[in-house]
């Protein structure tokens, strides 16, 4: 875990060329024990990077899945990959997708439109009671902090994947609710001087405009979620395991009903509707150095891999899956990314700049996640009462 984790720290800082070069690069690695060891047992780590404007997060799953197809493909038909040039050609035409504003529309209503126009460019005084969020340390300039990505990488065996995923069901909200809701206890208890927290949680439009999951585009948008001073009021006077538990579904179903609202009104009042406003994007993105950042956090979940059915490979398998992201100058104070594997393990990717953020709070953040299970074994009497109440 850790070397992978600082293998694609220094992937992630690697600058893209502005030449001709392609904006995506396949690096393969192997863990130091066994860097020699090309025996059916061993592990090798595919490391697909790429630039997000070729591609989304589900993009990575898709080539992953297509990647591993096609080599259980040639095993099956008892070929060597190193024998097999023949098998690699190159396409005559490549039609593209379409742009995401010619599949779809993205009409705004004048109130969630002037609302955030007023938020980008009124002054603070304007606000009668203006919310300020805990985001980490701002960046005053580029050369302000430096820009180095940092991974921790967290892996939830399959057993206590299923006991969350049941636990969730039995609430009425989805994983990457409860997830959230681990997010926000963690750091109410960490950041105790946060009066509110501002979460960015994204999702792919792919069901809106009928591209499959198969294709690789960048259709993904995303949606705000703030969290007061009552919830974190009431994640902080929590004490025992068992009222800990209740703050933390009642946080679980105030974010669900969140995302429900958001699917039921998408792409209506959505924020990629705003980007036909943004004319100049250079001078739109420096106007936010010195200001708080995009959100205290995001977290992307791209949710199960399933590999293609078939009959059980004998050389290629997928045992997990993992999804990063680079350090965000002027975004979140951290990301968490979430991927797993059918039937195996959930892998869930902590990243952030160096020195935005202490290391204790992702070390309060990870441990919110590894604790989740045993957490659950803890029946809290108020439970149904505290869930109702948002």
């Amino acid at each position: 875990g850790e070397h992978l984790a600082g293998k694609l720290q220094e992937l992630h800082d690697q600058p893209w060329s502005r030449g001709p070069k392609p904006l995506w690069k396949l690096v393969l690695m192997r863990e130091p024990q066994s860097m020699n060891d090309c025996s059916a047992d061993s592990v090798l780590h595919i490391a697909l990077v790429y630039h997000h404007v070729i591609g989304d997060g589900l993009s990575g799953i898709a080539f992953h899945q297509s990647l591993l197809r096609e080599l259980q493909a040639m095993e099956q038909k008892g070929q060597n990959p190193q024998h097999t040039p023949e098998l690699i050609s190159t396409p005559t035409s490549i039609k593209l997708t379409e742009p995401i504003e010619q599949l779809t529309s993205f009409p705004l209503s004048w109130m969630f439109l002037m609302k955030k126009v007023l938020e980008e460019y009124a002054p603070r005084w304007f606000f009668r009671h203006p919310t300020t969020y805990w985001a980490g340390l701002p960046t005053k300039s580029l050369d302000d902090l430096p820009y180095r990505t940092r991974v921790r990488i967290i892996t939830i065996q399959p057993e206590r994947v299923t006991c969350l995923i049941t636990a969730s069901r039995e609430h009425g909200v989805s994983l990457t609710s409860m997830l959230t809701a681990a997010i926000a206890s963690a750091l109410a208890i960490k950041v105790p001087a946060a009066s509110s927290f501002l979460g960015l949680t994204p999702y792919t439009l792919r069901r809106v405009t009928g591209i499959s999951m198969d294709e690789m585009v960048n259709q993904s948008t995303g949606f705000e979620t703030t969290y007061p001073m009552g919830i974190l009021d009431n994640i902080r006077k929590s004490s025992s395991p068992a009222e800990r538990l209740a703050s933390l579904w009642a946080t679980a179903c105030y974010f669900h009903q969140q995302m429900q609202s958001e699917f039921g009104k998408c792409p209506k009042d959505n924020l990629v509707g705003l980007l036909p406003y943004v004319i100049d994007s250079v001078s739109f993105y420096r106007k936010k150095f010195g200001k708080a950042r995009e959100a205290s956090w995001e977290i992307s979940n791209l949710g199960l891999c399933k590999p293609s059915p078939g009959p059980p490979s004998k050389t290629w398998t997928l045992d997990s899956m993992a999804f990063t992201q680079g350090a965000q100058p002027l975004g979140s104070a951290f990301t968490v990314n979430g991927v797993s594997v059918q039937e195996k393990s959930l892998t869930l990717a902590i990243t952030w700049q160096d020195r935005v953020v202490d290391e204790d709070i992702i070390d309060a953040v990870a441990h919110g996640f590894t604790d989740l299970p045993d957490l659950l074994q803890h029946k809290a009497p108020t439970e149904s009462a505290a869930t109702k109440s948002h």
